[in-house]
């Protein structure tokens, strides 16, 4: 996370005034900020970054906060944990690739379902798809019970 200022009024170019990497921030439940070593905390209306640090700057200036892809992360997983909940992908809009998909459909175990189970979920699952002999019937294939002998 790297925090700049820029002068509003005039050009008197860009000052760093923190670059703290956020995945080797501590993260702490009381807040307590030591000087030169920044802390992470709930603030109770999100995660807050604190640290102690002088500052001497004039002016007006345009207050900049860069995060990157990995403080990013970082804070998603000190709001949210680091499992996805079915509430936070629904609300949230999230959605799963189809790679994701298959990887998840891998790790089921259906000798660890029950029958109740297997009918729960094509209960819920919509009746898009024609069974296959309907699909066959729509193709124009010639499709026949089958007989058994006596």
């Amino acid at each position: 996370m790297e925090i700049t200022v820029r002068g509003w009024s005039r050009d008197m170019g860009e000052t760093k005034i923190a670059n703290h990497f956020l995945p080797g921030v501590e993260y702490r439940e009381d807040g307590t900020a030591y000087r030169d070593k920044p802390v992470m905390y709930n603030s109770g209306c999100g995660i807050t970054v604190a640290w102690y640090q002088p500052l001497k700057l004039t002016g007006n200036y345009r207050m900049e906060v860069g995060l990157t892809r990995n403080d990013v992360m970082r804070l998603f997983k000190a709001t949210f944990g680091s499992e996805l909940q079915q509430s936070l992908v629904e609300n949230h809009g999230l959605t799963f690739s189809p790679e994701l998909v298959k990887a998840m459909l891998k790790t089921v175990k259906l000798t660890d379902l029950t029958l109740g189970d297997l009918v729960g979920m094509n209960a819920a699952a919509p009746a898009e798809k024609p069974a296959m002999a309907d699909k066959l019937l729509e193709a124009g294939l010639n499709v026949s019970s089958f007989r058994r002998r006596l």
